[in-house]
Order: structure tokens, then sequence, then C-alpha cells
């Protein structure tokens, strides 16, 4: 304890993943290229340092840098100058089957249900392939990264050095304002889907430290995350200001977003063998009083990032309209070089310039769904009969209804046009312009809205109608 900072708060924070998520090594193995952080009973965990850096962005983007200055700390080159943090952030230990954080080390971890699951280098695997505009793959763009399950939970402690203040007082509550927004976002692929949170569990205590109760408080505070004794549940649930857009959709025939690889239960197969091709789903941890159950093979998938693909080619479309940017020699006119694009959905540059966008879209769970095998044969043009060999099968989801949802991020002023194109390329998925998933071409993957209202904004049109939010 420093003299001057006497007064210590401390939070316990629990965390249920709504997604499929991972915080990455930055490194890949011999058939991945891409691994999740793990501790030291080979779990998967949240680094200290990565909630630190979410925290930090995000206090930073609600109120300004010198106050997430004060809080987190810094250092300035310049005049040789710097404060350490005041906060102490844990690293977020995840949650076994019986709800409990596992700290320290376990002997045999695949006795647990879940955490024998958990213990795969590679719970998930999503394979991706960033297409042009031409519907093409493009060079260099197909990759995969692995995840952990949606409702997976952790659990950190987060630490507090103040002098007891009115301004220090202020600094704190506003960091607890900040942790009741409706979602923290950690890790990779936040913006295609990946790595959304909630606050499940938030206790604080708070002792002075110049008093003899102060003291024996302290002393006597949660050393581990499995208790919360002695600490206030201050969950609250209110919800944030996120500006938010939310659509209904239907399938109008049969649609599929490849990368499955078995059959989910109970889908219809009118041959002995599985289908070729079958739609993508993941499996996720459900809790039922307390205990968690990773159901597989129950949910199939559109993921975000399947969404996020679509929409970036048809905003490009509609911006250059807008501007009456058309094709010439001259003008360089692809989806990565349009400004709203590099706006709303971000870009990295070779040249390793890069930005994150304000656009957030959710991955769609689907729980249950019609589904039908679809026969293909290719026919020999010249003689119109059947190519050996070329029989196979696909199974499609049929006529499925979802709900679409995209977060912005921040409150960004940006230009009117950017905002238009935004709002025509989501009239034109509500319309069944703009189809989502494999088969396209051929009459797959168009979603309409089948209750005619199209998008509906959290903040009634303000933000995307160009005025501020």
């Amino acid at each position: 304890m420093i003299d001057s900072r006497s007064h210590y708060h401390l939070l316990h924070v629990t965390l249920e993943a709504v997604s499929a998520h991972g915080v990455h090594t930055g490194r890949g193995d011999t058939t991945h290229d891409s691994l999740v952080v793990r501790d030291a009973n080979g779990l998967p965990t949240l680094p200290g340092s990565s909630i630190a850096g979410v925290l930090r962005h995000a206090f930073t983007q609600m109120y300004d840098n010198a106050q997430a200055n004060h809080l987190f700390g810094y250092i300035n080159h310049t005049n040789s100058t710097g404060q350490a943090s005041w906060l102490t952030v844990a690293w977020g230990m995840i949650h076994n089957s019986q709800n409990q954080p596992c700290e320290g080390l376990i002997k045999n971890p695949q006795n647990d249900e879940l955490l024998c699951e958990l213990l795969d280098s590679k719970p998930i695997v999503r394979q991706r392939v960033r297409l042009t505009e031409y519907g093409t793959a493009a060079d260099t763009g197909k990759f995969d990264t692995t995840l952990i399950p949606a409702g997976a939970r952790y659990t950190t402690l987060i630490g507090y050095w103040c002098d007891g203040s009115t301004d220090s007082i202020d600094c704190w509550n506003k960091f607890l304002t900040l942790l009741q927004q409706p979602y923290v976002r950690l890790g990779k692929g936040t913006r295609s889907g990946s790595g959304l949170f909630n606050i499940i569990g938030l206790h604080h205590g708070q002792w002075d430290l110049r008093t003899s109760q102060g003291q024996q408080g302290y002393s006597q505070r949660p050393r581990t995350r499995t208790s919360t004794n002695g600490l206030t549940n201050i969950l609250s649930n209110t919800s944030g200001q996120t500006c938010s857009m939310t659509m209904q959709l239907k399938a109008e025939s049969a649609w599929r977003i490849g990368g499955g690889e078995r059959v989910v239960l109970n889908a219809p197969t009118t041959q002995d063998k599985e289908p070729d091709l079958l739609p993508m789903h993941e499996p996720r941890i459900t809790w039922n009083d307390g205990v968690a159950k990773l159901k597989d093979n129950e949910s199939y998938l559109l993921p975000a990032s399947a969404i996020k693909g679509a929409l970036r080619h048809r905003v490009a479309y509609h911006y250059y309209c807008l501007n009456k940017i058309f094709v010439q020699a001259d003008i360089k006119t692809s989806t990565d070089d349009c400004e709203a694009v590099k706006v709303l959905f971000g870009y990295a540059l070779d040249n390793k310039q890069a930005a994150a966008g304000i656009v957030a879209i959710h991955d769609v769970l689907i729980d249950s769904s019609k589904a039908k095998q679809m026969m293909h044969n290719k026919i020999d043009r010249f003689t119109g009969g059947v190519i050996d060999g070329a029989l196979f099968s696909e199974l499609v989801l049929w006529q499925t209804p979802i709900t679409l949802k995209l977060d912005i991020l921040g409150s960004p002023t940006i230009c009117p046009n950017i905002k238009k194109a935004l709002a025509l390329a989501l009239d034109d998925l509500a319309n069944g312009w703009l189809p989502l998933g494999a088969g396209g071409s051929r009459g797959l993957g168009v979603f309409s809205d089948p209750t005619g209202q199209g998008a509906q904004w959290s903040d009634n049109g303000t933000w995307i109608q160009g005025e501020t939010v």
C-alpha cells in the first residue's frame, strides 16, 4: 500500500461468452493458423493484459484519454514522465462443469466433463475465406481460426487503490458504469461475431485501511475467485447506450453456410451415407442450475463473418454509386479501396496500417431448423448423360427465420453517404436482393423481411439518418 492511497476497492467479475471466442497466441501449429492462449492446466484463459487493454480502450472511448491515463497509467517518452496503473487486473480463469473457477494446478482435469472437452487444443475450428467483389477467393484469403465454444464462463478480480478523494471515487464510479454496458468484447474477431461476453456477476468491496475496521476487512477479503464473501452484488439490469440494429429475416427457400463436418441430430437423410456438403454448426455450453453441459451438434450457425462479407461488397457498390464513381482506368474502385468499407468494417494494409471498423455484427445461432437433402449430378454437355463420379448430395436448411443484429461502436461522426450506403445495403438484404452463404448464383441464401419493417434501430434511426447520437 502507498501511504497516499489508503482506500482499496475490489471487484469480482464473472463473464459468460455469448459467442465463440478466443485470445490467441499469435502463432499456429502444423495444421492451423492460430491457437488460443492457455493456462498451466492447458485450459483456455483470458490474460489480464488482454482484459486491461480492452477496458482501457473502452474507457477512453466513453470518457477521454486524460482520465484513462489517470486510471490505467501512462508513459510519456518525450519528457520521461509517467504513472503506474492504479488498477490491478487478474487473469480470467475458466469455470468447470460445476461453475467453479479453475485456480491453481488441477489434478486430472480430464475427469471433469466440461474441462475434458476444453483441453482439446482446437475445440472449434472456423474455416475462413475472403471473397473479392467478383465472388471468388482472394489471393492468400484462405485461413482458419480456433475458438472456444459460446457459453464458457470466466472469473477475474480487479483491484483499485485510491486516496478516497471525490475525484478518485468519481473515476472509480465511471469505471463501474463502463462495466454496466450491454457487452464486453474480448479477443479475436470482435467485429465479426466472436469474443462477445455478458457480465453475469459483479461483486464489489471497499476498505479504508486508515481504520482498524477497514484493515480487518481488507485482511479477510476474498483471496480466490471461488468466493464472494464480504462483497456486495452491484450487478445492474440497466442497459447501456450502444446504438444497435435488428432485422427479422426468413429464408425464402434453401440456404447453407459451408463448413459442417457431421450431420446435426435429427437431420433428414435419404441415403445410407452422410451428405457430402453440410451446413455449418458449432457446439455451445449451456448452464442449468449451475451445471454445465456442452451441447454438441445441436446448433446451426450463420456466422457474422458471412453477413459482414456480403454487406462489405454491397456497401461499396452503393457508396460508389452515390458518389458517382464508376469503373475507370485511373481510379481504384475495388471493395478494399472503398472509403465506406474502411470506416464501417475496418482495414489492414500491407504497410502495417490498420484500423478496426465501427460495425460489429452478431453471430446467429439456430437451435432448430428444417433441413432438406438435395441431390446433384453433372451432365456431359456433349451426350446429355450423367458424368461418372459426379453425383453428390447437399444438406440445406429450409425457410429458416433469423434475427440479424449489429452494433455501432462508439459515436463516430462520418460522411452521410457512408451511412446511406449502409442503409441501402440493409434494405437490399431485407428485400431479398443480397443472398447470404453458399450457392447464391443458383438460388440459395435468399433472405427477406416477412414483417416489412426493415432495419429497426435502437435510437429510432437517429444515427443512420445522419444526426449526432
